[in-house]
């Protein structure tokens, strides 16, 4: 490579990295400046606050939603876990009536015995 063309990738090298260090810097301060807003401003301060409050509030009503769900899912997981058990004790055939029930009972099926 010529000389000339290092001295190019050196120049472009040298304001890529002063970018950097522009950008890492307001990076890291910009959270800095939101609390020092908080903290100078009253106005501004309620307004965070109020704004921290609903979405704790809402957070919160997400999670009590979930919960419920939850719950539900696993009482209508529960009552038909019963009912499966209870038609199997008396001879149905339970969830669905799935593959295995009848060649179990020999009744029917691929290769089982004949009943």
């Amino acid at each position: 490579m010529r000389p000339d063309a290092w001295w190019g990738v050196r120049v472009r090298v040298a304001r890529l990295t002063r970018a950097m260090r522009r950008w890492s810097r307001a990076r890291r301060e910009a959270p800095f400046a939101e609390l020092q807003r908080i903290e100078s401003d009253p106005a501004y301060r309620a307004l965070f606050f109020a704004e921290l409050a609903a979405a704790i509030t809402d957070r919160e009503a997400e999670r009590e939603a979930v919960v419920h769900a939850i719950e539900a899912a696993a009482d209508r997981l529960r009552r038909l876990a019963g009912a499966g058990e209870r038609g199997r004790a008396a001879g149905e055939q339970g969830w669905a009536g799935g593959v295995g029930d009848g060649e179990a009972r020999g009744v029917g099926g691929r290769g089982g015995r004949a009943g």
